[in-house]
């Protein structure tokens, strides 16, 4: 009787100590109902979410407790209950601290900011598209990400922007991050044109595509007004999770998803202004200059008098005829977003359309967006990404050039007498033959056409299953797949009758290509949550599955009938085509563990295949492990008056970088016997030994937070090196062979330090001002190469500004041959910035004028400048007549032109084309305007309408405008070793815009 008294009063005692906790969670300031926000018991794993009405409600286990309320752009509250306080009404603040952000940090995983080990840089949609708009989402994305060097490719409309995740990661491959939009990995590749080929700007004497058409690359696909966050995972350490691909960091992009609730409606119309940076001046030209020059480029000295003398004076700017236009820029982008705490959706469209600085050229992109999330039951939820993007592109002939083509290679050969634009005769456009380049620049620009569509489709999902729920445990499967097709189209076309295909063979080309990329991803993840003790455990395995194929094909026609475009219908027919595929296979497995938010712990490991391995059986595998300790929360630290965070982390972490398709094998040349088919050995040999290229990182670092976290300072430290990195290995002539294709070679290493400072300045209500600045350093060094010193192919022309591989030296620097006529000589320049700073500034008054200032600065780099070189040879450099300070024989002046500056004389060094290419930049400034009352004078109609003005690129301070177009020219940027070439451009733009947003 007393042991059945005694459990009685146990089991009456538990049921007592249990008690449901309910309440509302609301908005602060707005009061509104939050749908949809966490509401998770403290120390177990228990937890609900709000209703349409913002109310929970839950079971809980002890008589007392505390609830963690968190909701996405929120700060975090704790609110104590228990039985006699059972029923809580809780407000939250929209989030200021960064601390509170969610950062994304693997495959199935994210955490927030504050209990990360790894430096994780984020930037939001503000960040993207709060101050101004950028055609593109890598061009959003400069200056504004620690670790990164971000150049473009071409300054055309929607050219391509190459990324650099602390420092390069290959030194033939590719240094490109990884991108990753709804957890699948998309295509970001660039497809060659054939703009650059023999028939047309002559870059490449063959009729194949080759690397100098300025192509873009695939991110300015998405509409950056789709993008919700970008999480950068900028080394090995953060990006060991992705295994074989990830060996030059990942770009994680997530796109906006609808919040349950009111529906909401945004429309917001940009109208803007291009103009170029900086254009070059020409020299005027006198009958003396003539004489010394002894005519001008193509033309003797006796022709180029009279065309002088025939000029009576008159000029023509050709830098500003060509890159003077001012084009337009219109956006538009539509969105609409909502749900019910089941059902939530975002639907968006957008309309980009931009004309260029050179006229007849422009990038114009539609965009449809589609994302829902669906909670089916309790134990079941889904979300269903989809996008199509259609964009066109016309980007006219600039860059290297060997047909006289470039409007670049032209404007720098024109002297400013000679006078090419085109007269009306009998209503028809007639345009002047040009006695010295090879085509007058205006027909070039007017009838010539290198244009590109694109088609894309971007689809992705995502199933949630929780198949255990306990107390202290949970079991969830989490199934990713997803696809991204890609139909690249580029049409090239010159006409017969110009001047310089009236002298080909076959006069007139066309060439069309059809390119196709299909990519298909697919990932599962079992994850376990379980507790022991204040220890919390979250422990994941996974399969991982991604397929790649391209298939590109062309046919070019040479010798067209007049006015035909059909290549099938030339006399020369050329055609070709090129399939690939490759696949990786991967298993992860990962435990984390948090105590208590004091120590934060992650390690994993990460087992890899693909078919681009010499042996694609083999498993390699890519450890990682981090840790984070936050004294703070500590006791000792609890209570103390200096940090508000103390967080020491320390991470390690391999990844792989695979060779490029083919490389594995050799290939047969195509040749003709007699008009039978037949084959030659090749000069190049595969390798099917290759193994992939290894980074690994050790990365340090230490975050503090002092007044509350008004101050927020993160440091980190990264040492990256790259094991047996890939290069192309001479062979000796007796073997019959030239090279093999790929072959590792040596070691190469990173190290670097980020240093981000943001201070909430000030606080009050009706003034907000919040400042950030960040320094980032990054050295590359060659640290063991097998192989004797040898340049790298492609990089730079002749000897003008080369790089090199050489133990340690960086592969960066330039080389190229000294007054001495020595080369090739190292003159300690390099390629790659000393250091980077940015500084951002957001203020707020009154709650309705926002004002925005974004400067970046990089320092210590050079680039190699052949458009000077160009300049030079063309007597039309701003200073070609100035005295150079050498004297010549009978003791008179020597104009620069005249100079060592010119090929052949004495003194003569290529260290005179390698600029300084440090520069100060106002990359965004911006002040737009809340206006009060409209949502009452519309009764509700509209809720919201802001008005804004922005600019970007206004403002770049540097010493060699005179000389260059810009000092972020970089002709070859997307690749790892050669960029920052600056040969006859596309010339950058400045863009000004005036903006009106509305939500209904």
């Amino acid at each position: 009787m007393g042991l059945l008294l005694s459990i009685l009063l146990l089991s009456a005692s538990a049921v007592m100590a249990q008690f449901r906790a309910s309440g509302t969670i609301t908005d602060a300031e707005k009061g509104e109902p939050l749908i949809g926000a966490t509401v998770v018991v403290k120390g177990t794993s228990l937890g609900t979410t709000t209703d349409i009405n913002g109310k929970f409600s839950l079971q809980v286990p002890t008589a007392s407790a505390t609830l963690i309320i968190s909701y996405t752009g929120y700060e975090t509250r704790e609110q104590s209950v228990d039985g006699s306080n059972a029923m809580v009404t809780i407000g939250l603040s929209e989030g200021s601290s960064k601390l509170e952000e969610i950062v994304v940090t693997g495959l199935s995983s994210n955490i927030k900011r504050a209990n990360a080990a790894t430096a994780v840089a984020r930037l939001n949609s503000g960040d993207l598209n709060g101050s101004t708009r950028p055609a593109t989402l890598d061009g959003a994305m400069s200056g504004k990400i620690i670790g990164a060097n971000i150049q473009s490719n071409s300054g055309a409309p929607g050219g391509g922007v190459s990324v650099k995740l602390r420092g390069i990661s290959s030194i033939v491959g590719s240094s490109e991050p990884l991108y990753v939009v709804d957890g699948v990995i998309i295509n970001n590749s660039q497809f060659n044109t054939g703009a650059g080929t023999r028939a047309f700007n002559g870059a490449v004497t063959t009729a194949n595509a080759g690397s100098q058409d300025q192509a873009t690359n695939r991110l300015s696909d998405i509409n950056p007004a789709d993008i919700e966050s970008i999480d950068v995972l900028k080394g090995p350490a953060a990006a060991a999770v992705y295994g074989t691909r990830a060996n030059a960091g990942v770009i994680v992009i997530t796109t906006k998803r609808g919040k349950a609730g009111k529906t909401k409606i945004s429309l917001s119309q940009d109208v803007g202004m291009v103009k170029a940076i900086n254009l070059l001046e020409s020299e005027s030209w006198t009958a003396e200059k003539i004489d010394q020059f002894g005519g001008f480029y193509g033309v003797g000295k006796a022709d180029a008098l009279a065309i002088f003398n025939q000029s009576g004076g008159r000029t023509v700017n050709y830098d500003k005829e060509m890159f003077g236009e001012t084009g337009m820029i219109y956006n538009t982008n539509l969105s609409a977003s909502g749900g019910t705490d089941k059902t939530k959706f975002y639907i968006g469209a957008g309309l980009n359309d931009e004309t260029g600085i050179v006229k007849n050229t422009g990038f114009t992109r539609y965009s449809v967006r589609a994302n829902i999330d669906h909670r089916l039951n309790d134990w079941i939820d889904f979300k269903v990404n989809t996008a199509y993007y259609n964009s066109a592109s016309s980007r006219s002939f600039l860059g290297n050039d060997n047909n006289g083509v470039s409007l670049g290679y032209v404007v720098a050969y024109l002297p400013n007498f000679l006078d090419l634009r085109p007269v009306e005769r009998n209503g028809k456009l007639v345009y002047p033959a040009s006695p010295g380049t090879g085509q007058n620049p205006y027909e070039v620009r007017d009838r010539m056409e290198n244009k590109e569509k694109t088609n894309r489709v971007l689809t992705s999902g995502t199933m949630n299953i929780s198949l255990i729920r306990r107390e202290n445990s949970t079991l969830k499967l989490a199934i990713t797949g997803g696809l991204d097709f890609l139909q690249s189209q580029p049409t090239i076309y010159a006409p017969e009758d110009l001047q310089y295909q009236i002298i080909r063979a076959n006069p007139g080309a066309s060439r069309f290509a059809n390119n196709q990329a299909f990519y298909t991803y697919i990932q599962n993840f079992l994850t376990y949550q379980w507790r022991v003790g204040s220890v919390a455990l979250t422990s994941s395995v996974g399969l991982l599955k991604n397929i790649q194929r391209t298939d590109e094909t062309w046919i070019q026609g040479e010798g067209l009938l007049p006015g035909q475009r059909n290549p099938t219908t030339a006399q020369v027919v050329l055609a070709n085509s090129f399939q690939s595929e490759a696949q990786d296979v991967a298993s992860d497995i990962s435990q984390e563990f948090n105590w208590g938010d004091k120590i934060i712990g992650r390690a994993g490991v990460r087992f890899d295949k693909s078919s681009l391995n010499g042996d694609n059986e083999k498993w390699y595998a890519f450890p990682r492990a981090s840790v984070a300790f936050n004294l703070t929360n500590f006791e000792f630290l609890a209570d103390n008056n200096v940090f508000s965070q103390l967080k020491p982390r320390f991470a390690f972490g391999r990844t792989g970088g695979v060779a490029a398709y083919g490389d594995l094998y050799s290939t047969l040349v195509a040749a003709n016997y007699g008009g039978n088919l037949g084959a030659n050995a090749p000069t190049t040999n595969g390798n099917p030994g290759l193994d992939p290229e290894t980074a690994q990182e050790i990365e340090v670092g230490l975050d503090f937070g002092l007044l509350n976290n008004r101050i927020l300072v993160e440091f980190t430290y990264y040492d990256k090196r790259i094991y047996d990195f890939l290069f192309q290995y001479t062979l000796a002539p007796a073997t019959g062979v030239n090279s093999i294709a790929r072959y590792s070679v040596g070691d190469m290493s990173n190290k670097g330090i980020e240093l981000g400072i943001n201070y909430n300045v000030v606080k009050e209500e009706d003034f907000n001002w919040n400042t950030g600045i960040q320094f980032w350093t990054n050295k590359t060094l060659i640290e063991r190469l097998d192989i004797p010193p040898a340049f790298v192919p492609s990089s730079g022309f002749g000897n003008f500004g080369r790089n090199r591989i050489i133990e340690g030296k960086s592969p960066t620097l330039w080389w190229g041959i000294d007054a001495t006529g020595k080369s090739p000589v190292e003159f300690g320049k390099d390629a790659q910035p000393k250091y980077q700073v940015s500084w951002n500034n957001n203020l707020t008054l009154f709650k309705r004028l926002d004002i925005n200032m974004f400067w970046h600065t990089s320092q210590g780099n050079y680039l190699s400048s052949l458009t000077r070189e160009l300049k030079d040879e063309g007597g039309t450099t701003f200073d070609w007549s100035k005295p150079s300070g050498e004297k010549a024989a009978d003791g008179s002046d020597i104009p620069n032109g005249l100079s060592s500056r010119l090929f052949g004389n004495p003194g003569y060094t290529t260290e005179n084309y390698l600029l300084d290419a440090s520069y100060i930049r106002l990359r965004e400034v911006s002040a737009y305007y809340t206006l009060p009352g409209i949502a009452k004078a519309t009764k509700n109609a509209i809720s919201n309408i802001r008005i804004g003005v922005s600019g970007q690129n206004l403002v770049t301070i540097w010493k060699n405008s005179e000389i260059a177009y810009d000092p972020e020219a970089s002709n070859f940027g997307n690749r790892s070793v050669g960029f920052g070439v600056d040969l006859a451009p596309f010339p950058s733009s400045k863009r000004f815009f005036f903006h009106l947003q509305a939500e209904f």
